[in-house]
């Protein structure tokens, strides 16, 4: 038994976080640097990775060299000067104990691209041939983000960036690709564009946001008491965003909504959570100003025939869309419509269509307006300003006018075209009876006037808010389309009174009157030699700020600056309790706008939560207050991990990485299986006796314990039936480094699965197993199967170790056959056994215990009932109607051919949590004397 048992659990993140790094001697850099990287132009630009602590490192690139000391956890970091763009690629060098060199660095605008899978489509899905081939583009770089979820802040990342050549520009994200192409073309190559894409299909916008970003958004503050991993908030910036920072950025696109949210917190939280987004990211990178473009949804689905709104439909809402406009009110933000450039198909294609030439061009006319030098270009399409009642007509005006309104038609990859005479449509009108009708909509003077014959009195009016409003006709003749609108009352309005003192201005300023439901930002400016004191909105103070965003309207308001010759200071306190550092500590006094960092040191094997201003944002290593403008208080509190291990033959209760409070005590019960006893109990690496309890009293640091059983009675067995397998891995064929790519077959002999990304591989009590953690996980793979594969009934046998994760939806397969034929999984929030048997998912009554080693036998018999086995107790026992003869590939879709394990097919939405070893899957149903044959030979080796 190893005296320091490593194993994979949802915690491990957390135990790998808290946990002082152990670092060698080596110099290492943060994963996103790399050859043919882009660093950011104009601002410092942070170096960092890791290395022994104390060691010098050296840092050289575009003639300046800085160098620093690793500290305590082996953490370095140097800030380079600012550097303007520089297209020529040079080599940067760090030096310590080794030397590294990254070569063809070119200093330029890094984006980060994030979202879900029409941010992920790659170039080489939007049939575009022309644009790879003509993709000998040097100056666009692009870095793709792993798939990774994780309860905490992860501190690396592995990837490497792509120069765009022909060969290359297929697999760019295609929206980021035309986004940063049209800029460069503008820009005639001078600034280079560096493209982060941290997007996964299928998610929704709460498992991307950041703790930070909710702290001033008290509706959203029930998610932080969510699970965060697999599949919470949180979950996917941990794993894929957080160990970018502080990678320099310029700023962000943001491509998501089709799957919109976890939860609905309030009727605008889809704009709040794009707010907290944008917040969050600006936080953590230390960002003044922080560009952030989004894309509106396209339209999808089938035409409905009704002239009522129908804003909610249960997924790809029309309301998001309004939220979407609504997020225009954000500080340096943009929305990009692709409205008019979907499909209305229920399929595939219509989820991800496959214009995304005009969609990334379309977020690239807010860059170049705002970012590069255009301030006069037309970003967006005609927005609803404000509507007046004029009898019987309503009279639209509009902002984003351009150089005018005009009815136009629209084709993918063509200039929208005016339609002279051509009706407006999509718009309705509705009077105080709440009936909907079709509006006659005519452009005048730069406004639309709607009437109806039907609505004498109009009351309501919508645009285009369906979840395929196609037909929708609205322009501006710079050819962008009009933005839906919906409002309830054109009688009511909401008014901001907005004042400033002496020494400043706020805009805009003055009273004005506002449709409910829009949001408004105003921006506070001092004058040469003038600070911001202080802003107060509805009398209270808000803070010094830059900017505010009244989000949307449901009342009145009043927003007043104040300014001072001074330069007002802020406290910062910082407290820790037992277990831990925090440096500095005490009250802290910062001017307005500078930054301040504290670091955060647990003593050995503790970890941490750390809290600020009260809302507790979980383990950190250090926290930054950057451009400062408001008091603020953080607190550091300490938890020590207890991990507790046990091998096969029995269990200890609770199992896994324990968190506990600094003083607590915890206690671990040890129970032996039937026909087992107790080898041997370790505790911190030192035998404790075969105890079938043990208590660590007042804990105040990290500890470890591990069980092992043995055998009362003497063992024999052997593996039956050798030529009815269909395949069998043994966990000992894994890999000897902590990732496998393949996972070696004893039958067939010569075959091997093929990982699926990095499947990890953990030992346990000396034992290779393979591991899974993460919501999208790697796994392994063999296929593709073409042909039926007869079969006789079919038996599963392997060994597993489930690790509760609290997630609560999805599947989580441990073996699966052609993605649904045959699956043999355990839920993650349960143990409860789940079995796929051609498309029909039966669940046991029985679980299987929390980090149990656990042989599990799943067998079909030919006329399609079946039973299942943990440790030799059956655990479940079905009849499906139909007989189980043949093996049939690709019955859920061409890419249902495959055998995979630790994940679902190919598309692996989901995994289960935990560790497999040894699998056995046969053709035939194994008699119980075969099966308990097969479970004491593999049971044997588990124990010997």
């Amino acid at each position: 038994m190893s005296n320091n048992p490593t194993h994979a659990i949802a915690m491990l993140a957390i135990s790998a976080f808290c946990l002082s790094s152990i670092c060698s001697a080596e110099v290492r850099l943060s994963g996103v640097f790399g050859d043919h990287s882009v660093l950011q132009r104009d601002k410092p630009v942070p170096v960092f990775g890791t290395a022994a602590p104390g060691e010098k490192v050296t840092v050289t690139f575009h003639g300046q060299s800085q160098s620093t000391k690793a500290d305590a956890q082996g953490e370095w970091r140097v800030n380079l000067s600012a550097m303007k763009a520089d297209a020529t690629g040079q080599s940067l060098t760090v030096t310590g104990a080794n030397t590294l060199t990254m070569k063809d660095v070119v200093v330029g605008d890094v984006w980060l691209c994030s979202g879900q899978s029409n941010m992920d489509m790659r170039l080489g899905g939007c049939e575009r041939p022309e644009d790879i081939a003509s993709a000998d583009l040097p100056g666009i770089r692009h870095f793709s983000v792993p798939t990774a979820s994780s309860a905490v802040p992860l501190k690396t990342v592995k990837g490497q960036w792509s120069v765009c050549t022909p060969h290359s520009a297929s697999s760019f994200s295609a929206t980021a690709f035309y986004f940063a192409r049209k800029v460069q073309r503008e820009l005639k190559g001078a600034i280079p564009i560096g493209l982060l894409v941290a997007s996964v299909g299928g998610t929704k916008i709460d498992l991307w946001l950041s703790p930070d970003g909710l702290m001033e958004i008290p509706v959203l503050h029930p998610l932080y008491q969510q699970k965060s991993i697999p599949g919470g908030p949180f979950s996917l910036f941990n794993g894929m965003v957080h160990p970018l920072v502080p990678y320099g950025i310029k700023g962000m696109l943001w491509y998501q909504g089709e799957n919109s949210e976890i939860t609905v917190q309030s009727p605008e939280s889809y704009y709040l959570k794009m707010k907290a987004l944008s917040e969050g990211c600006k936080r953590l990178w230390g960002l003044k100003e922080m560009p952030f473009y989004l894309v509106m949804l396209a339209n999808y689905g089938e035409l409905l025939k009704t002239d009522e709104p129908v804003l909610h439909s249960g997924g790809w809402d029309a309301d998001t869309r309004l939220q979407q406009v609504m997020a225009m009110a954000l500080p340096h933000a943009g929305c990009a419509s692709a409205m008019d450039i979907g499909i209305s198909k229920v399929s595939w294609a219509g989820y991800h269509p496959q214009n995304k030439l005009e969609v990334g061009e379309r977020l690239a006319l807010w860059a170049l307006k705002n970012d590069y030098g255009f301030p006069n270009l037309v970003a967006s399409g005609p927005v609803l300003r404000d509507l007046a009642v004029e009898g019987n007509t309503v009279v639209c005006s509009f902002d984003h006018v351009g150089s005018g309104l005009m009815v136009a038609s629209k084709v993918w990859y063509q200039p929208a075209k005016e339609m002279p005479g051509a009706e407006l449509k999509r718009f309705v009108l509705a009077g105080a009876d709440n009936k909907w009708h079709p509006a006659k909509a005519v452009v005048k003077n730069n406004t639309v006037v709607l009437s109806s014959p039907n609505v004498t009195t109009p009351r309501k009016v919508s645009y285009a808010c369906w979840q395929n409003p196609e037909g929708c006709n609205l322009y501006n003749r710079e050819g962008l389309p009009a933005a839906p609108f919906h409002v309830e009352d054109v009688s009511v309005r909401h008014t901001i009174v907005a004042t400033a003192g002496m020494g400043g201005e706020i805009m805009p300023s003055g009273k004005a009157a506002y449709l409910p439901r829009t949001a408004v930002l105003y921006t506070i400016t001092p004058r040469a030699g003038y600070y911001i004191q202080d802003v107060k909105v509805d009398g209270a103070s808000v803070g010094s700020i830059r900017h505010y965003t009244f989000d949307p309207l449901s009342k009145n308001h009043t927003i007043e600056a104040v300014f001072s010759k001074k330069a007002p200071s802020y406290t910062i306190t910082a407290t820790a309790e037992k277990g831990g550092k925090l440096l500095p500590a005490g009250a802290i006094t910062v001017t307005q706008g500078a930054s301040a960092t504290f670091a955060i040191e647990p003593d050995a094997g503790n970890c941490v939560s750390l809290s600020v201003d009260g809302l507790a944002l979980g383990s950190r290593q250090a926290y930054t207050f950057s451009d400062v403008r408001n008091n603020h208080a953080l607190k550091a509190s300490f938890a020590c991990m207890l991990d507790a291990f046990a091998g096969y033959g029995g269990r200890i209760t609770p199992s896994g990485v324990q968190v506990v409070n600094v003083g607590q005590d915890q206690t671990f019960a040890i129970e032996a299986l039937p026909g087992y006893a107790i080898n041997r109990v370790i505790v911190d690496g030192k035998e404790v006796g075969k105890q079938t309890s043990y208590v660590f009293n007042a804990v105040n640091k990290g500890h470890s314990i591990a069980v092992s059983f043995k055998k009362t009675q003497a063992m024999a067995g052997s593996i039956p039936r050798e030529d009815e397998l269909l395949f069998a891995c043994r966990a000992s064929a894994l890999s000897d480094s902590e990732t496998s790519k393949s996972w070696p077959a004893l039958v067939p002999a010569g075959k091997s699965f093929e990982a699926m990304g990095e499947p990890t591989v953990e030992k346990i009590d000396g034992r290779k197993y393979a591991a899974s953690t993460f919501e999208k996980a790697a796994g392994f793979k063999v296929g593709s199967f073409d042909q039926p594969i007869p079969c006789k009934g079919a038996s599963i046998v392997v060994v597993t170790r489930p690790v509760r994760s609290n997630a609560s939806s999805g599947w989580f397969s441990l073996v699966d056959l052609f993605y649904d034929r045959l699956v043999l999984g355990i839920r993650s929030d349960t143990g409860v056994v789940c079995v796929r048997r051609n498309g029909k998912v039966d669940n046991s009554t029985k679980t299987i215990p929390d980090g149990q080693v656990t042989i599990l036998s799943l067998v079909v018999q030919p006329e399609g009932t079946f039973k299942v086995y943990a440790n030799g107790e059956e655990v479940m026992s079905e009849s499906p109607p139909a007989a189980f003869t043949e093996l049939v590939p690709g019955v859920a879709g061409p890419f249902a051919k495959q055998i995979t394990l630790l994940r679902n097919a190919p598309d692996a939405w989901t995994a289960f949590n935990g560790q497999i070893g040894d699998v056995f899957v046969y053709k035939v149903a194994l008699t119980d004397a075969e099966r308990k044959q097969l479970e004491t030979h593999i049971a044997k080796t588990l124990t010997e």
